[in-house]
């Protein structure tokens, strides 16, 4: 495989299963805001001095002369595991200019304020359609709680002030409430989708958090007063692993299917886009014709991989599906599979392929698909969706 391979996310069932967008536009090595919560140490390794890496220009380049041929691509990722305005971020101004010089859509997802240069190149992309910002938010506010967690982000107000800086520049801006802590995310959602309403941003993530078992115990001791969860049993983040043997333990789906309940209401009633990441709490999306990356947002010509959405959409639409349908859609729908795969180069067709293969296994174990999307049942040969009230 090529260097460029390296920009692809890896097989897994969770994301092999439900992330539509899997081209990561990675611009360091590492990354210096020393989250707590930091999931991408698990692929990386620990936190660090970041170095540039300069193969991103190389992906950008390769995606502009395919939307120079007027082929689709799915947006770049800047990024997913490490922060891509982190000082001095040079290469990521670099990388920015160039998909906005080649007409490359772009997905990019921060916890800081970037500088003035920065923004300015965010509002030439937004101005071509070709940007969706993502600013991730843990709370409300500055509850002493989030300096422990993200030590070197901006302070949320300093966040809020950017998307409201942003939506008035008229960038289509989404929150990701990632992770969503329990006893801290949800300590006040009222006011805090108030927040990000008034801030002007369009739509809102959620991702519940999921950690090391040994972690458990300063969660525990940090927000226990705020909410019962943590007098629970933790279940298992991989879904075919049991409770008592997962090394990454995540919320019950009690308590999520309760929360994100809470927070698709409220967006709701403030006129946001709603979705959840990872979850498969599918539902509660809102409206059914935007993907949960808000690539929707996109004011150009752009393409995604099916995923078990699909299959769930067709058992919404029609009643119920089977597995086979998935297939059926993404065809009719133009989605990133099987032989459409053949106009791509051979490091990304070969990308893409894998995480069609592992999607095929996951439709053949109806146990896995159900825990996946937990509003999808498995019943006579068909999936269809389940009430949420069965859920209660």
């Amino acid at each position: 495989m090529t260097k460029l391979g390296r920009f692809m996310i890896g097989t897994s069932s969770h994301v092999s299963g439900l992330c539509h967008s899997i081209v990561r536009g990675e611009v360091f090595t590492t990354c210096s805001l020393g989250c707590t919560y930091c999931y991408a140490r698990w692929y990386r390794g620990p936190h660090g001095k970041p170095k540039p890496i300069f193969d991103v220009l190389r992906l950008v380049k390769s995606f502009g002369r395919l939307v120079e041929s007027g082929i689709s691509v799915t947006p770049i990722r800047f990024s997913t595991l490490s922060e891509p305005f982190q000082p001095p971020a040079k290469i990521t101004l670099r990388a920015l200019k160039l998909a906005y010089k080649l007409n490359v859509p772009v997905i990019v997802n921060t916890k800081l304020h970037p500088s003035e240069k920065h923004f300015k190149v965010l509002e030439d992309l937004a101005s071509r359609g070709l940007l969706v910002l993502q600013v991730s938010i843990l709370a409300k506010k500055d509850y002493p709680e989030v300096k422990i967690l993200e030590p070197f982000a901006s302070p949320i107000e300093d966040r809020l002030k950017f998307v409201e800086k942003a939506s008035e520049a008229g960038i289509p801006v989404v929150v990701r409430i990632q992770p969503l802590v329990p006893g801290l995310s949800d300590r006040n959602v009222e006011g805090f989708l108030d927040e990000i309403s008034s801030a002007g941003a369009k739509m809102v993530i959620i991702e519940f958090l999921r950690i090391e078992r040994e972690a458990f115990g300063l969660y525990k001791r940090l927000f226990s007063e705020f909410t019962d969860v943590y007098d629970e049993e933790w279940e298992s983040y991989l879904p075919r692993t049991a409770n008592e043997e997962a090394p990454l333990i995540q919320v019950s789906l009690r308590y999520k299917l309760e929360k994100a309940e809470i927070f698709a209401k409220e967006a709701r009633k403030r006129k946001l886009t709603f979705a959840t990441c990872k979850e498969g709490l599918f539902h509660l999306h809102e409206p059914k014709i935007i993907d949960c990356c808000g690539m929707g947002f996109l004011g150009v010509e752009w393409t995604r991989r099916p995923t078990l959405w699909d299959l769930y959409l067709e058992a919404h639409e029609r009643g119920k599906a089977r597995a086979e349908d998935l297939w059926v859609r993404c065809e009719e729908k133009g989605l990133l599979c099987g032989e459409r795969l053949k106009v791509y180069p051979s490091w990304l067709s070969r990308g893409f392929k894998a995480h069609e293969k592992r999607l095929k296994s996951i439709l053949k174990k109806p146990e896995l698909v159900e825990k996946l999307v937990p509003v999808l049942k498995y019943r006579d040969g068909y999936y269809v969706v389940n009430e949420p009230e069965d859920n209660k």
